[in-house]
């Protein structure tokens, strides 16, 4: 069972891997957002190529989960990591919208003030 689940891993982390550089090259996916996907595809991959020696010896020791609850742990704290990144990223754009926004209204304010002063109407 355990083998099973060891190919269905690391033929899934492969997939991603290769959809990931996919969406790179079609520039679907930007290169600094790209690097923890495929950081989180390459250990995933690790951990289903070698998972006696990472999961058992080293995790399972640490923690005393086995195999399948250290996967699940792991994946979990991967996509934890995801999202706590992208909520930052979401956070910097957020406030440099409001940055543009509040710029472009100043700046259509102006441009309203200077055509009434250069175009008085008649």
């Amino acid at each position: 069972m355990l083998t099973k689940f060891q190919i269905i891993v690391g033929v899934l982390s492969i997939i991603f891997l290769l959809i990931t550089f996919e969406l790179i090259h079609k520039q679907k996916l930007r290169e600094e957002y790209s690097l923890l996907w495929l950081f989180t595809g390459a250990i995933i991959l690790i951990f289903s190529i070698f998972p006696y020696f990472f999961l058992s010896k080293l995790f399972s020791q640490v923690t005393g989960l086995y195999y399948l609850s250290a996967v699940v742990l792991i994946a979990f704290l991967f996509l934890l990591v995801i999202v706590f990144h992208f909520s930052i990223v979401i956070s910097q754009l957020t406030e440099r919208n409001k940055d543009l926004a509040q710029r472009h209204a100043l700046l259509e304010l102006e441009f309203k003030e200077l055509k009434k002063k250069l175009l008085p109407r008649e």
